[in-house]
């Protein structure tokens, strides 16, 4: 099924984009690679904020590096190093970005839970959506970002591990400022609205 952001946005409560920018040649410099073509009209749209407080998307260039994408993949990396320094026998079970097919982290949930594109070569837009639980425990989901969250704020496929929505359907999509509150790190934002 073919989901437009422009849908997913009207079924989450938008009236319209909230037309946030972002500098895609410097965010995807710092990754180390292009992003998928719906994430990026999906920053557009909705910019910072989250699904019920519970579901948090990452987006490039706020000021919050809990939310900020290339801040994410630093802060996994150095969490996948720690745990490997503590428990050397008990690797991750799965690989990150930029190691070829690894998960590039996108999106979390309130209890520890993350979402990760599975990159592949080529074409960002054939990359799936996989999820690891704060237990390890993993999901994968058989399509791309914008069908994901189809998915999830009409509560017909979320991650087997994640708690079952008690709200209203559609989810509603909480807007934030994308601004350093206090936690993590205070970044230098690069994002704006229009």
């Amino acid at each position: 099924m073919k989901v437009t952001i422009s849908q997913l946005a009207s079924d989450a409560g938008l009236e319209g984009p909230r037309r946030y920018k972002v500098d895609w040649g410097r965010a995807e410099a710092e990754l180390g690679t292009s992003l998928p073509s719906d994430y990026k009209e999906y920053v557009y749209w909705f910019g910072p904020g989250s699904f019920e407080e519970y579901l948090y998307i990452c987006i490039p260039g706020v000021e919050n590096s809990v939310t900020e994408l290339g801040s994410r993949l630093k802060d996994e990396g150095k969490l996948s190093d720690f745990r490997k320094k503590i428990n050397p026998d008990s690797p991750r079970p799965y690989s990150l970005f930029p190691e070829v097919g690894g998960w590039l982290p996108w999106g979390f949930t309130i209890d520890g839970d993350a979402l990760y594109w599975v990159t592949s070569p080529g074409d960002p837009n054939a990359w799936t959506v996989a999820a690891s639980s704060r237990a390890d425990d993993l999901a994968h989901f058989n399509g791309g970002f914008s069908q994901y969250l189809y998915s999830y704020i009409w509560n017909t496929g979320e991650m087997e591990f994640f708690d079952e929505t008690d709200s209203q359907i559609p989810i509603p999509f909480e807007a934030s400022d994308g601004k350093w509150r206090g936690g993590g790190e205070r970044l230098s934002e690069y994002g704006y609205f229009e």
